[in-house]
């Protein structure tokens, strides 16, 4: 960056100079461009005029503006402007912030080297931004440079308003002899009583009417910034070069000629620290840049999350930085002239998925501060390792929902299939539910690709349900950011969908995946019954890709399941001529890809479980680390018994685990036997009186 400075005089008459001194104070930079890059100007602030406009843009000017690289273009640190003559043809360029950058009062100076030739008339000028509506003059125009080099030396300012434009009286000009081979600053200084213009810093001009008024000044609304070279003109034009009654004076031997622009900068009055940047990052991300305001002789100091480092501009108002991994406070504290400033601003970092499948909530503990309500009366509280939710429905139209809100911001832009493990009895018979997503500007998916959840699967076990985003995100400017998820809502008896009524559900776990899973869908609501010739079980088939059903039994609901058949596809029942009514039942649906999970357990006594599930003491039990490479820990509350600890994948297997003594311990612990794969398991307790379960996530 260029190194800047200018005083600031006192509110005083300066007798000596024959002037009055400056009446605001213009300290703080607010926009600037620097041209350092190199090629075309910068489109988020730049646009061009083109053509040859109405009658010469208004003053029988000669050339054609084009947007092409030779007439302007960034090189060198520098803006360069040109005009060139070809085929008896001028063209040249002409560029404005118009819509893209705009102020009310300031200082705005440009460093420039301008444009010789005969014929030629370069400026650095503002037009108001309500030229669109009140058009010219009536939106005013602030002419901080002219130049005609067919009066050398001669630089001047002007300002055109409904009391007096086109051949404008309000004009002051100066002497700057060397002003097309070497860089000045030329600057205007606009407050709401005078616009006062300087070169390198050396007042020459004050337009300060004794009447205000929309005929003298229209000068209270915004004014964008343009930069052109005209060739000819009513001001341009040499007029002993004129031909026709034409304003094409310009010296016969000229082909080219150009303006080069060091900088332009926009200052504004300093009120209060401001400090800018992103407020969400992907985690590691490189060279992300911070801004606070910019006064001239201050001094900054950053303070950043933990992992964070600064790549350049420290003790400066810019910083550039990697981030680290973590979410956190970028803060910035600025003294100036004796005060102190602070400003801080929270930046989320995305979290980024990696692996065959990523978990987002687990729902343990529950993250209250991140849930809400809304459409219906609605109880959240924890249940094993999971989120129940019981609610009170009475107006569908309401759009009843639980809104989990992301503690920081998902990309899945890779990961576009969202999988939510839920489960519910359906007693009223009336659940209707559907998940949409929202960004972080809050866009919603929604339209024709919605993830509605049916058919809701009732049998009481946790249910698996995928659905893929991927064309579900939108298009154009209604599109959902898929790199930026910060809302998962799950609707609840919605809409047209829905009906009044109570129930609950529990939410356990939001994952998302690179892609739909290629292993079946459980089995479900399987169910045993006494026949002729033992024990016949029945199932509903959720899947289209399964070759298979396996058929596992046990002696006790929470004992080893062993397989005692193995069933064509579709099928959806089988008879156990062993089985008597106390068997416990498991369908596995199975394909080339894999194995579901289990399905829920049937059984004619209809007991599901041998020891009752204790939730109050689940929730004692700790597991760490949690993730886990490997090797983890569980602790107990002083006098529980353990009996077995038993660990299993999400499709039901057991893994092979070797547990350390269990007498007389509160810390147990639990290594795997082989090197597991990431992702998310369950760990099974049971205790002398109780089973427990606690969810167990291993990620390297």
């Amino acid at each position: 960056m260029h190194k800047f400075k200018y005083l600031t005089f006192c509110l005083s008459l300066l007798w000596s100079l024959g002037v009055k001194a400056q009446t605001a104070t213009f300290n703080e930079l607010v926009w600037s461009d620097e041209f350092e890059a190199n090629g075309a100007l910068n489109p988020a602030w730049w646009s061009y005029d083109l053509g040859t406009g109405d009658n010469g843009w208004g003053n029988r000017e000669l050339q054609s503006y084009t947007n092409q690289l030779a007439n302007v273009r960034q090189a060198g640190g520098k803006l360069v402007i040109e005009a060139i003559k070809q085929n008896g043809n001028w063209t040249s360029g002409r560029v404005k912030t118009q819509g893209k950058f705009k102020f009310t009062y300031g200082r705005v100076e440009w460093k420039a080297k301008l444009a010789p030739g005969v014929g030629t008339w370069p400026a650095l000028w503002t037009l108001g931004e309500s030229i669109s509506t009140k058009g010219w003059p009536a939106c005013g125009e602030i002419d901080v440079m002219e130049y005609i080099d067919r009066l050398p030396g001669k630089v001047q300012a002007a300002l055109h308003t409904p009391s007096s434009f086109g051949n404008t009286q309000n004009i002051g000009s100066t002497q700057v002899p060397d002003a097309t081979t070497a860089y000045h600053i030329y600057a205007a200084e606009w407050s709401p009583t005078e616009i006062k213009f300087f070169v390198d810093n050396t007042l020459y001009y004050t337009y300060a009417p004794a009447v205000k008024d929309a005929r003298t000044w229209p000068f209270t609304e915004d004014q964008f910034l343009i930069m052109n070279i005209a060739v000819g003109g009513n001001m341009g034009s040499e007029p002993s070069l004129e031909t026709n009654g034409q304003k094409n004076g310009v010296d016969p031997n000229l082909t080219s000629t150009r303006m080069e622009i060091e900088y332009v900068r926009v200052y504004q009055t300093f009120k209060e620290l401001a400090l800018t940047g992103p407020t969400l990052v992907s985690p590691s991300a490189q060279n992300v840049t911070f801004k606070a305001s910019q006064l001239a002789n201050a001094t900054y100091t950053w303070t950043l999350p933990e992992g964070a480092t600064i790549v350049s501009g420290q003790n400066t108002s810019e910083v550039v930085i990697n981030w680290g991994r973590k979410s956190g406070t970028v803060r910035v504290q600025m003294q100036h002239n004796g005060q102190t400033y602070t400003k801080s601003l929270e930046v989320k970092t995305k979290m980024v998925p990696s692996g065959s499948s990523f978990l987002i909530e687990g729902f343990s503990p529950i993250p209250s501060s991140f849930l809400q309500t809304s459409g219906g009366t609605f109880q959240l509280s924890q249940a094993i390792d999971a989120l129940r939710i019981n609610y009170n429905i009475t107006t569908p139209n309401n759009l009843p929902a639980v809104v989990y809100e992301l503690e920081s911001p998902l990309d899945m832009t890779g990961y576009p299939v969202l999988q939510a493990s839920i489960k519910t009895l359906n007693k009223s018979k009336t659940v209707a539910l559907r998940i949409d997503l929202l960004d972080a500007t809050g866009k919603i998916t929604g339209g024709n690709q919605v993830f509605t959840l049916s058919p809701i699967i009732d049998d009481g076990e946790y249910y698996t349900y995928h659905f893929n985003y991927a064309n579900a995100f939108g298009t154009g400017t209604g599109q959902v950011d898929p790199a930026s998820i910060s809302k998962i809502r799950l609707l609840i008896n919605y809409g047209l969908f829905g009906s009044p009524g109570q129930d609950s559900l529990w939410l356990d776990s939001f994952s998302v995946l690179p892609a739909m899973p290629t292993t079946p869908n459980r089995a479900s609501h399987a169910a045993a019954t006494t026949a002729a010739s033992g024990i016949t079980v029945t199932w509903q088939d959720n899947a289209t890709n399964e070759q298979s059903f396996k058929i596992l039994k046990s002696a006790q609901s929470n004992g080893t399941y062993q397989e005692i058949a193995s069933v064509a596809a579709n099928t959806r029942t089988f008879t156990d001529p062993a089985g008597t009514r106390e068997t416990f039942y498991k369908i596995q649906a199975v394909n080339a890809a894999g194995t579901a999970s289990f399905s829920n357990i049937a059984t004619v006594a209809g007991v599901i479980s041998g020891l009752p599930v204790d939730d109050a003491l689940a929730r004692q039990v700790q597991v760490f680390p949690n993730p886990a490479s490997s090797k983890f820990f569980l602790s107990f509350p002083a006098g529980t018994k353990v009996k077995a600890i038993r660990l299993f994948g999400l499709n039901g297997q057991e893994v092979p685990a070797l547990v350390s003594s269990l007498t007389g311990k509160s810390t147990i612990e639990v290594t795997p036997s082989t090197l597991l794969p990431d992702g998310l398991y369950l760990c099974q307790i049971q205790t002398e009186k109780a089973m427990l379960f606690k969810r167990l996530l291993i990620q390297k």
